[in-house]
């Protein structure tokens, strides 16, 4: 398929083609507790420390920190969400993490955090209406929500749904956001209840605020908007979180 240029995605590139999706990339969440004394700052730093050897290695990597907000209970302080553009990107870096960073060379005197649980998932850009990333916001808000699909939908019927939003938000002075699915498929529980994350994402906290703002009335307007996702698909609450870029290795 044609190749168009290199696309944002949560403050990275990667290559897009014009088909149904945007792109498709591999994300991997793991979660985290602070050590007594340290913070969120501490752990950020720390990551990057990682992020150094990424790039000298060259292997094709770019990670995040995402910290709850509105999240409810939570058993960890923070997530790490790392993203590789294929999994080929994605082996190699872990064989390089694990083969030449993993030896000792990695070892902090007073670590930041405890990191537990690895979970692993297909990262779906279905659509996005960025503005200038000079406007960006260093940390910006992000929301995600377990989803089950309805019997009789699929994933292609979701992303549909997901691009006609995104197409009548645009033409209604919208801007500012994405909108990605999670796909999980490695560390997941056997009883994992969902079948999809839905994780939409904006480019500040002014843009969010102008949707929360504005988007009743735009949902008044367009009432099949919010039926139709709901008549594919069944979702839990939304948590929001911020998130920020530490380092992006991908070329």
């Amino acid at each position: 398929m044609k190749k168009v240029a290199l696309f944002a995605l949560l403050g990275t590139v990667f290559n897009i083609s014009l088909s149904a999706i945007e792109y498709e990339a591999r994300s991997e969440f793991i979660y985290c507790n602070l050590n007594e004394g340290m913070t969120v700052s501490d752990a950020a730093e720390q990551a990057k420390a990682y992020g150094k050897f990424s790039k000298e290695q060259g292997t094709q990597y770019m990670q995040h920190i995402i910290v709850p907000i509105h999240a409810g209970d939570t058993d960890y302080d923070y997530m790490l969400m790392g993203s590789w553009p294929d999994g080929k990107s994605m082996y190699e870096e872990w064989g390089s993490y694990l083969n030449d960073y993993g030896d000792g060379s990695s070892d902090v005197s007073m670590p930041a955090g405890e990191c537990g649980a690895r979970v692993a998932a297909f990262n779906t850009g279905v659509v996005h209406n960025r503005i200038d990333m000079q406007d960006w916001d260093k940390r910006r808000p992000v929301q995600f929500s377990g989803c089950k699909l309805k019997d009789g939908a699929s994933m292609s019927d979701v992303h549909n749904v997901m691009k006609e939003d995104s197409r009548l938000l645009s033409e209604n002075g919208f801007s500012g956001y994405g909108r990605n699915t999670l796909t999980t498929y490695l560390g997941f529980k056997a009883d994992y209840p969902y079948d999809f994350v839905d994780m939409f994402h904006w480019d500040s906290f002014e843009r969010r605020g102008h949707m929360a703002q504005n988007y009743g009335k735009f949902a008044d307007k367009y009432p099949d908007v919010e039926t139709s996702y709901s008549d594919i698909t069944e979702c839990a609450p939304s948590r929001s979180f911020y998130i920020e870029l530490l380092f992006n290795n991908v070329n």
